[in-house]
């Protein structure tokens, strides 16, 4: 039984002991030594990051390079092009001057037809109006020029014209110059037409009616052949 007490607080002694918190340590190295541990430790993250700033630069560096190498390249390709269309441009040089002769031509058929009359058709036109047994013996036509004014009906009651037609007929009987002046009228662009005189002669015992007629022309007469349309201008 003595025994039996005794080993029981040893085993409490053991369970004590395994509880026990550690006991506090006490650091006996001297500052020194501690700041030179620290100063070494602050020097290895320094090492590090100036090896990452480093890698960065030359990172940085070799994407520059290699920017710059495209960049000359492309200008190296525009400078080509830029070559070869100026040698094209050369080959077209005289295009501008001969594009401007032709505008300088173009403006000056324009200004020399601007007042243009096609006289035959209308001279047809006027025959084929005329009664029967009168033909036309001689005509005369009084037009504008390119660099002139537009003559103008010196009668108030004549619509607005830009040029006359006369001429001197001949017919075996009287004349009916109403149908005359009435066919005349009928001829598209032809205006204001009149007799102006009515005589008779006599060659080899024929006798013969002459007169002389005139009829203005409007400006629809005008052959516009060469005029500027809305697409050149």
């Amino acid at each position: 039984m003595s025994a039996q007490t005794l080993r029981a607080p040893a085993r409490q002694k053991k369970g004590a002991a395994a509880f026990t918190p550690g006991l506090p340590q006490v650091n006996l190295l001297p500052p020194e030594v501690r700041a030179a541990r620290s100063l070494a430790v602050v020097k290895r993250w320094l090492v590090v990051a100036l090896l990452v700033t480093v890698a960065v630069v030359a990172l940085a560096y070799v994407s520059a390079v290699f920017v710059r190498s495209a960049a000359e390249d492309r200008l190296a390709d525009a400078e080509s092009r830029t070559i070869a269309l100026r040698a094209e441009e050369r080959k077209y040089a005289e295009v501008p001057q001969v594009r401007g002769a032709i505008d300088q031509v173009t403006a000056a058929r324009q200004t020399a037809t601007a007042t243009e009359i096609r006289w035959l058709p209308y001279l047809d036109a006027v025959s084929a109006v005329l009664p029967d047994g009168v033909r036309i013996e001689s005509f005369a036509a009084t037009g504008p020029s390119p660099t002139g004014l537009v003559s103008q009906s010196t009668s108030p009651l004549d619509a607005p014209s830009i040029a006359s037609f006369s001429f001197q007929g001949q017919s075996t009987t009287v004349p009916d110059t109403a149908a005359m002046l009435d066919g005349l009228a009928s001829v598209p662009g032809l205006q204001d037409p009149w007799v102006s005189s009515i005589a008779v002669t006599e060659v080899d015992g024929t006798t013969f009616y002459t007169f002389s007629a005139t009829v203005q022309m409007g400006p629809t007469t005008l052959a516009q052949r060469f005029a500027a349309t809305t697409e050149e201008s």
